[in-house]
């Protein structure tokens, strides 16, 4: 009997071996070409044209100051200083963009050479990260999650198309779906 348990054993086996090879050369292993990973699209791939322009403090005829705050999930995210300030694109004299940040409190200083109306999509832009009514940063809007805008306690739907103003408290909320 032990025998026989043996040779079935063997044969088991063997033909386990042979049929992963018959697979393996079908193909049966190797990734699927139409399987494409996911890459989410943002809306910092085109830039606003006044996320491109850069300046220094010399000649400024605006200089306001709206605050963000971006809550995820329930979790206040830090938004980064130097946002804008000396990157690859705005360098030495003219180094800082229209947007950006000194600290990481979430206060955005807008400054142009001529006075002129910003959107909130210029911040985004420059800091190189998504914002719409599809999504912030790496979270995106779907079945099960929501995100809304509030412009000093205001909800409003303007998204990256909201234009700063001086001392505006901007809050933009993402986070699950509660009750609706």
């Amino acid at each position: 009997m032990n025998k026989d348990i043996a040779i079935w054993g063997t044969v088991t086996s063997f033909s386990l071996v042979l049929l992963l090879l018959i697979l393996k050369a079908e193909g049966f292993f190797e990734p699927d070409d139409e399987i494409i990973e996911q890459v989410l699209p943002s809306s910092a791939d085109e830039l606003h044209p006044l996320a491109k322009e850069c300046l220094n403090h010399d000649t400024l005829e605006m200089h306001i100051h709206p605050k963000i705050t971006i809550v995820i999930n329930g979790s206040e995210i830090e938004i980064p200083e130097k946002i804008g300030i000396s990157t690859s694109q705005c360098n030495g004299e003219q180094n800082m963009h229209v947007t950006h940040t000194h600290g990481n409190d979430g206060t955005i200083h807008v400054e142009m050479n001529e006075p002129g109306d910003v959107s909130l999509e210029v911040f985004f832009d420059v800091w190189g990260k998504h914002f719409n009514e599809t999504g912030v940063l790496d979270e995106r809007v779907d079945a099960y999650h929501k995100i809304e805008m509030y412009v000093d306690g205001v909800k409003v739907n303007t998204y990256e198309n909201h234009l700063l103003e001086d001392k505006q408290q901007i809050l933009i909320e993402f986070g699950p779906i509660q009750g609706e």
